[in-house]
C-alpha cells in the first residue's frame, strides 16, 4: 500500500473518531456539565462536527491533490489532536472518578478518545515511515 493510501485512510479513521468522540460526549452526563457543553442532535454538536471534517479536509485534500509537503501541515494538526484526545481522556477520567457521575457513565468516551489517540499516533508512522522498512514490512 502506498504512503498516499495509508495517510488517506488514517486520516479518514481519525476524523470518524473525532467526530464520534463528540457525539458520544453529547450523549454522556458530560453534555450537562455547562452551558458551553453540547447536547445531543443540538445545533451546537453538528457545529463543532462540521468544523472539525472542515478542519479535516481541506489539508486533506490539498495533500490528495498532490501536494506532499501538505504532510507536515497535517501532522501538526494530528498532533494537535492528539493533544486534545489524551487530554479530554484525562480530564473526563478525573471527571468519573471525583465528579458527581460515576466513572462508568464516561468510559465510552474515555475509549473513543483513546482510539483516536492510537489512531493519531498510527498516522505518524504512516505518514513518516521511511520507503525501505515500509518494503520490508509489506
Amino acid at each position: 500500500m502506498s504512503r498516499k493510501n495509508s495517510v488517506a485512510i488514517m486520516t479518514v479513521i481519525s476524523a470518524f473518531l473525532f467526530c464520534a468522540m463528540i457525539a458520544a460526549a453529547s450523549l454522556s452526563p458530560l453534555s450537562e456539565t455547562g452551558g458551553a457543553a453540547n447536547q445531543f442532535n443540538s445545533v451546537g454538536m453538528w457545529s463543532a462536527i462540521g468544523m472539525v471534517l472542515v478542519l479535516y479536509f481541506i489539508p486533506f485534500l490539498i495533500y490528495m491533490l498532490g501536494v506532499d509537503a501538505m504532510r507536515y501541515v497535517m501532522a501538526v494538526l494530528c498532533a494537535f489532536g492528539l493533544l486534545i484526545h489524551l487530554s479530554t481522556a484525562g480530564f473526563i477520567l478525573l471527571f468519573g472518578l471525583f465528579g458527581e457521575n460515576l466513572l462508568s457513565e464516561v468510559i465510552f468516551v474515555i475509549g473513543v478518545c483513546l482510539a483516536a489517540a492510537a489512531v493519531n499516533v498510527i498516522w505518524f508512522v504512516a505518514a513518516f515511515r521511511s520507503d525501505s522498512k515500509k518494503a520490508a514490512l509489506f
